[in-house]
C-alpha cells in the first residue's frame, strides 16, 4: 500500500516540475518578444527601417508563452478565479470546491487538447501554413496550446492529489483573502 503513494507523490513532483520548466520557457518568450519589439521599435523610428518578421514572430512567441505558463499557473493557483462566496464558506467546504473546481479545469483543458490534437492532425494533413509573410506550418502555432492545455490538465489533477496530504495547498490563498 505504501508503494501507490509514494508513486503518487513521484508523479505530482514529476507533473509540477514539469510545469516550473514550461514557465521558465514562457518567461524567456516573454523576454524574447520585449527584446524584438525594442528592436523593432528602434528599426522603425531611429533607423526608418521597419522590419517584416517581429510582429509575427512576437505574435507565435506570445502562444507559445501563454500556453507554457498554463499549468505553472493553474498549479500555483494564480490562474483566474472567483470566490466571492467560496471565500466566505468553512475550511472543509472551501477545500472540496477547490478540488472539484480543479477537477472541473482538467476536463475542459483535457477536452480541449483533445480537439487541439485533431485540429494538428487535420493540419498535418492538408499541409496548411498561415497566410502571413513567415508562412509557418499551422501545426506549429497549435502545439503549443495542445500540449499546454494537457499539461494544465495533468497540472490541475497532480494539484487535487496533492491537496490530500497538502491541503493548504488549496486553502493558503483563501484563509489569506485570495484573488
Amino acid at each position: 500500500m505504501a508503494a501507490r503513494p509514494a508513486i503518487l507523490s513521484a508523479a505530482v513532483r514529476l507533473v509540477d516540475g514539469l510545469s516550473r520548466l514550461c514557465a521558465w520557457a514562457a518567461a524567456a518568450a516573454f523576454f524574447v518578444i520585449g527584446v524584438i519589439v525594442a528592436y523593432e521599435v528602434a528599426m522603425r523610428y531611429l533607423f526608418a527601417a521597419p522590419t517584416r518578421w517581429v510582429e509575427e514572430t512576437a505574435s507565435v512567441l506570445q502562444i507559445y508563452g501563454v500556453f507554457l505558463a498554463a499549468a505553472w499557473l493553474v498549479g500555483t493557483r494564480a490562474h483566474i478565479r472567483i470566490s466571492v462566496v467560496t471565500a466566505r464558506l468553512p475550511a472543509p467546504a472551501r477545500l472540496w470546491t477547490a478540488r472539484a473546481g480543479l477537477v472541473a479545469v482538467a476536463a475542459v483543458a483535457a477536452v480541449s487538447a483533445w480537439f487541439t490534437v485533431a485540429l494538428i492532425e487535420f493540419s498535418l494533413a492538408t499541409g496548411q501554413y498561415t497566410d502571413s509573410t513567415l508562412a509557418l506550418p499551422m501545426w506549429l502555432l497549435q502545439a503549443p496550446v495542445a500540449g499546454g492545455l494537457a499539461l494544465a490538465a495533468l497540472q490541475a489533477l497532480a494539484t487535487v492529489a496533492a491537496s490530500f496530504a497538502e491541503p493548504e495547498r488549496l486553502l493558503a490563498e483563501a484563509d489569506m483573502g485570495g484573488a
